[in-house]
């Protein structure tokens, strides 16, 4: 018997090999059904999938062979990875390479051998896809072409492989790169803004230029905290990890909160908030996360007031329609034009229709809505009348 020399890059092809992680894995249908179609083209009782590791071939996918690796020494398939073409051993016995070797002598009898090599896009070779008979036989070029497409399906799922590793390593750094954001610059941008907050409220010990001054730190440190929640909230949402905590709301006490929590806003602005309830309004209850809810209430109105005009009315309207509760925000604003709806739920896209050039945005807000409701089984939507007004609404299941 004679062993395979050692690849000349066998280091680098180990190092491919074992960043794919799926050495010692389970079986996968996409391999058994390549190693299916290559036993059934090429007529023979086993197919394998082999990767050859430092001291063994282990089997990805073993059709027709009951074992899951063997001795590297003994492999046939390391000396197929050292061909560009399928590599062919008609006759093992004949074969001074083969004809003392453990897996022809014994079980389970390798007699006749094909093997295609697994090349990567980068040449490494990290393994074959191979066909086994026990007697003494010949391969077709058809079959041996054939075995060599399946390969080359085999490295595609490989290289899948790899990518999918890859983009998993980067969700990985996303995801730590969000807990560094959280923690690195949002909580003393909150400290900030607090402190910024308290001089704000010292009128009387500051002068008209501190004063001012104070106010623009203020004001872009919201800003700036705003974004970094906007950013947090998309990642998660991506990611799937954003959390919801639902449970029954009376839609008009959670409205009347929302306005007094954005009064203030209104209040800066010159913009007037009105409620429209109906006299039923204490049954019209849903199921959702009334932080997240506010949440979209909240980016509602701010937007409203960003395309009010000075002295303007907001109107913020709750009904029962068709089994749903249906809030809507309403804005008397230049409305949107036809050809930017599309563009409205769209991440970091903005409208250049601005009024109020003091609300800036960051183009996250309605997306981060548009999840919010739409992961609690709601619908968003608007209308919008151009030079007239805009209404932006949310459904969700009344509870009966």
């Amino acid at each position: 018997m004679i062993e395979a020399d050692l690849p000349t890059d066998e280091e680098d092809r180990l190092r491919k090999l074992y960043d794919l992680d799926i050495l010692d894995t389970l079986e996968e249908q996409a391999y058994d059904d390549l190693t299916m179609l290559a036993a059934e083209i090429c007529k023979t009782p086993i197919a394998l999938v082999s990767l050859i590791d430092r001291d063994r071939q282990w089997f990805k996918s073993h059709y027709g062979l009951g074992a899951r690796e063997t001795p590297r020494g003994y492999a046939f398939c390391a000396h197929a990875i050292l061909q560009d073409d399928v590599f062919v051993v008609e006759d093992s016995s004949k074969d001074e390479r083969f004809f003392d070797n453990p897996l022809a002598i014994n079980a389970p009898h390798v007699k006749f051998y094909a093997g295609a090599p697994l090349i990567m896009s980068d040449n490494t070779r990290l393994g074959t896809l191979c066909v086994i008979g026990n007697e003494e036989r010949s391969i077709s070029p058809a079959q041996k072409q054939s075995l060599a497409a399946l390969a080359r399906q085999v490295v595609s799922q490989l290289e899948l492989r790899l990518k999918i590793k890859e983009l998993k390593e980067l969700d990985n750094t996303k995801d730590d790169f969000i807990s560094m954001v959280s923690h690195e610059l949002r909580t003393p941008l909150t400290a900030i803004y607090g402190s910024l907050g308290l001089l704000n409220n010292i009128t009387d010990q500051l002068d008209s230029k501190q004063h001012k001054l104070v106010d623009i730190s203020y004001r872009n440190t919201l800003r700036l905290l705003g974004l970094v929640n906007d950013i947090l909230d998309i990642a998660k949402m991506e990611s799937g990890k954003l959390e919801f905590h639902k449970a029954e709301l009376n839609l008009a006490d959670v409205l009347k909160k929302s306005a007094e929590l954005n009064q203030h806003l209104c209040n800066e602005y010159d913009t007037r908030l009105i409620l429209h309830f109906p006299d039923t309004s204490d049954s019209i209850r849903i199921n959702a996360d009334e932080k997240r809810i506010l949440q979209v209430l909240t980016n509602f109105i701010s937007n409203a007031v960003k395309f009010s005009h000075d002295n303007d009315s907001i109107e913020i309207h709750l009904s029962a329609e068709n089994g749903n509760a249906v809030v809507g925000v309403t804005d008397h604003g230049p409305g949107i034009p036809a050809d930017k709806k599309d563009l409205v739920f769209v991440k970091f896209k903005q409208l250049d229709i601005n009024i109020n050039n003091k609300l800036p945005g960051t183009g996250l807000g309605l997306n981060i809505c548009k999840n919010i409701i739409e992961l609690q089984q709601g619908e968003i939507g608007f209308e919008s009348i151009p030079g007239t007004s805009t209404t932006f609404y949310f459904k969700f299941p009344l509870i009966k």
